[in-house]
């Protein structure tokens, strides 16, 4: 802390020194045309068909058998019993998807 400035001092000069950042940033981009983005059309999912345990089966057989220590179920623990966990995890996305 510099010596012999108050806290509100101090305070003050580290709000001063941020605000003048950002105006001179704003005078910065002033030059600037607006940016608009392009308007899409995006389609409203309001209901989705249930997939099938034979679509499940070929999305999860085409993911890469990579993991994370974070992952609940490593990829290559769900390939190597898919045949027992098909029913549940497609049931589970079902689920997921109308929810």
């Amino acid at each position: 802390m510099p010596e012999g400035e108050s806290d509100t001092a101090i305070a003050e000069n580290f709000a001063d020194h941020f605000r003048d950042k950002i105006n001179k940033i704003r005078d910065a981009l002033a030059s600037f045309e607006k940016y608009t983005p392009d308007h899409k059309e995006v389609p409203c999912f309001g209901t989705f068909e249930e997939l099938t345990e034979d679509e499940v089966k070929k999305i999860i057989n085409h993911l890469q058998t990579k993991s994370c220590e974070l992952d609940a179920l490593p990829t290559r623990v769900l390939k190597s019993f898919l045949n027992e966990l098909l029913q549940f995890v497609t049931k589970l996305v079902n689920l997921s998807l109308s929810q």
